[in-house]
């Protein structure tokens, strides 16, 4: 596939975030890094129609008026994320920019419920290229009693630990979320209370 490119400078953006083509929703990790305020969103580069696979795409911004775009931040391709790379959140820890997000793999049906998703992990020190973390997934499946619906995580740090919410279905049809915690945004398990 190759990138749709937008010609016409008349019909930018002028104080907003743009790709610099095809098709973009979900704005995800927003965070201040090393001297900038981060946006990614969840991008599809090769129509201006949403497609498979998802990548997620990057600006940075010195004053949030003026962006520049940086090269995508996740591709997807790997046996953790080969049909997608969706919407997840960033969090800073140790002078490293972390992205935690949601593999999409879809299975060999054309019923668009047969698919499953996990939730994985990358990190930058520079906050412009990323590597997915090797031990990735960090979150492999959702509970028993869920569905396959279990993606959008959002991390915060708190006291001692970080924990992660996701939003998911229960295999009732109800949608919930799911809260987990972790030491050291590795080793993530589901949260039981206290």
């Amino acid at each position: 596939m190759q990138k749709v490119h937008i010609t016409s400078e008349k019909f930018r953006l002028g104080y907003h975030v743009m790709a610099p083509s095809g098709w973009i929703n979900d704005p995800n990790g927003f965070c201040y890094f090393k001297g900038y305020y981060h946006i990614f969103y969840q991008y599809f580069p090769y129509s201006e129609h949403v497609g498979s696979p998802m990548h997620w795409g990057h600006a940075r911004s010195k004053d949030l008026v003026h962006w520049e775009t940086l090269p995508i931040a996740l591709t997807p391709g790997d046996s953790e994320d080969q049909d997608g790379c969706f919407s997840g959140s960033a969090i800073v820890k140790d002078d490293t920019l972390y992205l935690i997000y949601t593999g999409h793999h879809l299975n060999d049906s054309d019923d668009p419920e047969d698919f499953w998703e996990n939730q994985n992990m990358a990190y930058s020190t520079d906050g412009i290229h990323f590597t997915k973390y090797e031990l990735n997934p960090i979150v492999a499946t959702p509970p028993a009693d869920n569905t396959q619906h279990f993606r959008d995580p959002k991390v915060w740090h708190y006291k001692d630990a970080y924990y992660m919410i996701l939003g998911s279905q229960s295999k009732d049809g109800l949608g919930r979320v799911i809260l987990y915690k972790s030491a050291d945004l590795k080793t993530v398990v589901l949260f039981r209370g206290n």
